[in-house]
């Protein structure tokens, strides 16, 4: 569910506004006398919130009222440290924090500052903290075990980075960086949430999409349209998650031979740090293209099938096969079945059952399901994966990116010479290679380490690809990565399958990644 965080107390302890918004947020970002503020206001609103039920966070900035906190200040790392640390022990206990104005927008940028604020959070016991999910704030958090609350803003505009790849706020100088307008702000707000992609043009009638993800959307208590957009968002907010409800398999349909098979969302990263790996589906591409095919919410969960089953629909809707490619047919009533087409929206009414025969390409094929109850008119419309996957590799390789201990390999060309093929030592959480490399690594015992999706790590037996469902750290060396695009690739590799590799650079992987987002574009 995405949650309503809103910037509270920086006009005093009884402002009406701030306590009326109470009624309609889920999260109260408390400022804590940096930019705004006092120890009156603070236990006000703490009080209020633990009333309401309203997660409390400490709301922290450049100790600087004088500008509310919207320039940069230029401190010592101790002095801002000092700062900070007297500011958070108004909140004490408080497991989440938001930084303010200059101070989050600076640490969105710079690197340094980033990691100096990640491990205050962390050396603070601070559990999570809001932050773009593609700032260097996150990124610095989710380093060091500290959990990330992905934050959008519903009352300003964006622009976008190209040289640095990333979404800004239009700077508040700009004259239309704020939305003073409630139905272009709850627009905006269905954009990210129900489609996620944010508008980078300035200008609402000639949009240009990128995409953008939010756990979490923020409101200014500060802005004319505050209070009328709490109240319409959270109700609008309580709507889609019954609409949701009606989105997916869960109970909508029912296995009457169960196969191999079951439900699968996308993962859930940022608990790393205490042990606990993402999962999620194996191939989140073919899951998102097809609850994005139904007009689904993305995260909606799909049944993901390894050896078929036989499914009987509950209730009327739509659906979709996506991934890998199974015979399917479609038994209604009497009537002869019908042979499904791959990657095709198709009208189902309750009591239909689907069968399955052999299967043609890859390895998990996703069901994803909308009930007539979710809303909406979706085309019967055929997309083919051809149609969204320029963003692959043209020669069916799968890239890579130098690993944490590629520099001990004795040999690295090796690797992409080699004929590898998959093995059948393979699960959710890696894939075990088979060939004859004569890979060596200089490299003796090593102390365990964190591994990721896509890790390559080179044992004495052969070398394992770790997939979502992984443990969160190993033991052998990690001498590459598959890039982030590709990861959803690894999902379709059957056992005794020739897999071949390609090395690439960090710029280059970036842009695969964004390709594959905008792919997914053409279908929101």
């Amino acid at each position: 569910m995405i949650l309503i965080n809103c910037d509270i107390g920086e006009q005093g302890p009884l402002h009406e506004g701030d306590r009326a918004l109470m009624e309609f947020i889920h999260i109260a970002n408390i400022a804590c006398d940096g930019h705004a503020g006092d120890k009156e206001s603070v236990a006000a609103f703490r009080a209020l919130a633990e009333q309401r039920g309203v997660r409390i966070s400490a709301h922290i900035s450049y100790p600087d009222k004088p500008n509310f906190g919207r320039a940069t200040m230029e401190m010592a790392d101790e002095a801002l440290l000092a700062a900070l640390d007297a500011q958070l022990a108004l909140l004490p206990g408080v497991p989440l924090v938001k930084f303010h104005g200059a101070l989050y927008n600076d640490a969105c940028r710079d690197t340094h500052l980033a990691e100096l604020l990640a491990v205050w959070l962390k050396r603070s016991g601070v559990a999570t903290v809001l932050a773009p999910a593609d700032s260097e704030l996150a990124a610095a958090a989710y380093t060091l075990g500290v959990s990330v609350l992905r934050e959008a803003f519903l009352d300003r505009r964006y622009s976008y980075d190209e040289a640095a790849g990333h979404l800004r706020l239009l700077p508040r100088a700009a004259g239309n960086a704020v939305i003073s307008d409630a139905n272009e702000a709850l627009a905006q707000a269905a954009d990210i949430i129900e489609r996620g992609r944010v508008n980078v043009s300035g200008n609402p009638a000639k949009p240009a999409w990128k995409p953008i993800k939010a756990d979490t959307v923020c409101i200014h208590s500060d802005s004319p349209i505050a209070l009328e957009l709490a109240r319409r968002l959270r109700p609008a907010i309580e709507q889609a998650e019954k609409v949701a409800a009606a989105s997916g398999v869960r109970g909508n349909i029912r296995l009457v031979k169960p196969g191999f098979c079951g439900t699968a969302g996308l993962p859930a990263y940022g608990r790393q740090h205490i042990g606990v790996s993402p999962g999620g589906a194996m191939d989140c591409f073919s899951l998102r293209r097809g609850n994005l095919m139904l007009g689904n919410p993305e995260n909606s969960p799909a049944l993901e099938i390894l050896g078929p089953p036989e499914i009987e629909l509950l209730t009327p809707g739509r659906f979709v096969l996506t991934g890998g490619r199974l015979e399917a047919f479609l038994h209604r009533g009497a009537a002869a079945p019908e042979e499904l087409e791959h990657s095709r929206v198709y009208e189902a009414e309750a009591g239909d059952r689907l069968t399955f025969g052999g299967k043609r390409y890859g390895l998990h094929t996703y069901f994803c399901f909308r009930g007539r109850d979710g809303g909406g008119s979706v085309p019967a419309e055929t997309v083919p994966y051809a149609a969204v996957s320029g963003w692959a590799d043209p020669q069916g390789r799968i890239r890579v990116l130098p690993g944490p201990e590629f520099g001990c390999l004795e040999q690295p060309g090796l690797f992409f010479l080699t004929p590898w093929r998959t093995t059948f030592k393979m699960d959710k959480m890696g894939i075990r290679l088979a060939g004859e490399p004569g890979l060596t690594c200089s490299m003796g015992n090593m102390i365990s380490g964190a591994v990721a999706d896509g890790t390559i790590q080179l044992t004495p037996e052969s070398p394992i690809i770790l997939l979502r469902h992984r443990q969160t750290t190993g033991g052998y060396p990690r001498i590459f990565n598959v890039i982030s695009a590709d990861i959803d690739l690894l999902g379709q590799y059957a056992p005794n399958q020739a897999i071949h590799f390609v090395q690439v650079t960090l710029e280059q992987a970036r842009s695969f990644a964004r390709q594959k987002e905008e792919a997914l574009d053409k279908l929101r």
